[in-house]
């Protein structure tokens, strides 16, 4: 009975300890609205800051939410650090909304030019959410070394 008691025990903890960097569903499902959430706004980035205001606090507002939640987590270094690059104002998401605000609205091309390296960084992250194995892993890795 205590050997099967042991035995039980331990694939409990190794299960809870692997459990920690498998999937995550709510990361995958709000990391995939984000980035919907994001590339609308950058469509509409021509237009002035200010009649967008509503949906860039919303924006700023869900990339906050997902830096604090990924820092909540075990064993999630690459995730949290990939929020915190999008929602910098040094880089990607957060300063081309600080851009945005700065100019009062973007021209096209520059739209065109932004719009693909931030569709990147969402998809490496839905990408890694959804397998979690070395290959996404180290693309993900890569990307944020570029920065």
């Amino acid at each position: 009975m205590k050997t099967l008691k042991r035995t039980f025990m331990t694939i409990m903890a190794v299960t809870l300890v692997s459990c920690s960097s498998l999937y995550d569903h709510f990361t995958y499902t709000e990391t995939i609205e984000t980035k919907l959430e994001a590339i609308t706004l950058i469509d509409r980035s021509d237009t002035p800051f200010a009649d967008s205001q509503v949906q860039i606090d919303d924006l700023k507002n869900q990339m906050e939410k997902m830096v604090i939640y990924e820092k909540g987590k075990d064993k999630n270094e690459l995730t949290k650090k990939m929020w915190e690059l999008i929602s910098s104002d040094k880089h990607l998401m957060g300063s081309y909304l600080k851009l945005w605000e700065e100019k009062g609205s973007l021209n096209t091309a520059f739209k065109e030019e932004a719009k693909p390296q931030i569709e990147e960084a969402f998809n490496l992250m839905i990408l890694y959410e959804e397998k979690k194995d070395k290959k996404s892993t180290n693309a993900l890795t890569e990307f944020i070394n570029q920065f």
